[in-house]
């Protein structure tokens, strides 16, 4: 493990591109477990003079004890205070001097207080993330009746899921440079040399605060119905759409990007001049011109359908009219296409 997997880790996070921490203006407090492991970076392991004859054993498994509380400031960044226990590991000199056997050392206790910013990437609206933290730590403990007071550092990498957006599970390997250093001043070659500690770690973390959950949408089906004039479609007595027409049935297209599974329906109308038979053919050929502009869009309708003079939107409002051109210009609304358009939206619950 130690720190080509950091450097791994690290490098991968930063690959991502833009970061993400939990959930923006929010606190975060936890608490986790974990195996301590002690390095150390120029121990001697035996020592040999005249009369002397001692070997060093050091237990560097321990466990570990980790608190935390963070707050994030943006959704990318946040700040955390926390504090560790280093317990389970003990170093011991064992050997021989003038003949006579003896060891000497202790367990080994170490406490460090850290500092951090904390980046990281979410994957989810809850606030899970994978992390990188760096910051000063200040460390202080004890091993056989001597203290130890340094101030070292700390770099970790880890991954967040939560649960809900305020209960999560958080997995994590912090490595702390400088946690102590030990006399070896008594051995030739040796002075205070460094002792640093890695924590694999395993707990549960608490949010509160942030942004309000976002409010759960639903899908329901919603109809928009398009009553296209005749007379703007088509010359009178045509079915050969124009130019406005052509406008008309892409403007149509546009109000329905806003719908998820879009179906269109078309149904062509007259009014009621002439025979019932002309008035059914030429209202399907209106239909069907409509129809074929809407594939020109992209769209497929579902119906295509001429209804003659059927379902006249101007009822009897026209019974009293004289003159066959004040006739046309009284039903004109009766002469149009319908564009039926059935889909779903969103809306909040």
């Amino acid at each position: 493990m130690k720190l080509n997997v950091l450097a791994v880790a690290v490098v991968t996070a930063f690959a991502m591109g833009s970061a993400n921490a939990a959930l923006p203006d929010s606190w975060t407090v936890g608490g986790a477990l974990g195996w301590a492991h002690m390095y150390d970076h120029k121990f001697p392991k035996s020592m040999t003079e005249d009369n002397v004859d001692v070997a060093m054993d050091w237990g560097r498994n321990g466990y570990g004890i980790k608190l935390f509380g963070e707050y994030n400031f943006t959704d990318w960044f946040g700040l955390g205070l926390g504090y560790n226990y280093i317990g389970g590991q003990d170093g011991y000199l064992k050997g021989t001097v003038a003949g006579e056997s003896f060891k000497e050392g202790s367990k080994m206790h170490f406490n460090i207080a850290e500092l951090y910013g904390k980046f990281g990437y979410t994957f989810d609206d809850n606030g899970s993330d994978v992390f990188f933290k760096a910051g000063p730590t200040y460390n202080w403990g004890s091993w056989a009746g001597e203290k130890s007071h340094k101030v070292g550092g700390v770099v970790g990498v880890g991954v967040t899921y939560a649960f809900t957006r305020n209960l999560a599970i958080r997995a994590g390997y912090d490595y702390f440079f400088r946690v102590a250093k030990v006399d070896f001043s008594d051995v030739n070659g040796y002075d205070d040399e460094r002792m640093d500690e890695g924590l694999l770690y395993l707990g549960f973390q608490y949010t509160f605060g942030g942004p309000a959950a976002p409010a759960p949408v639903q899908k329901v089906k919603a109809t928009q119905t398009h009553t296209l004039d005749a007379g703007v479609l088509f010359p009178f007595d045509s079915a050969k759409l124009s130019s406005e027409g052509q406008s008309a049935v892409a403007n149509v297209v546009q109000s329905a990007n806003s719908m998820e599974n879009p179906e269109f329906e078309v149904y062509g109308y007259t009014d009621r001049i002439g025979s019932d038979a002309y008035n059914l053919k030429l209202s399907d050929k209106r239909a069907d011109a409509v129809s074929a502009e809407l594939q020109n869009n992209g769209i497929t309708p579902k119906v295509s359908d001429g209804k003659g003079k059927a379902n006249p939107v101007t009822g009897n409002k026209c019974d009293g009219v004289k003159g066959r051109k004040a006739l046309i210009d009284c039903l004109a609304p009766d002469r149009r296409v319908e564009i039926v358009v059935t889909g779903e939206t969103t809306q909040a619950k």
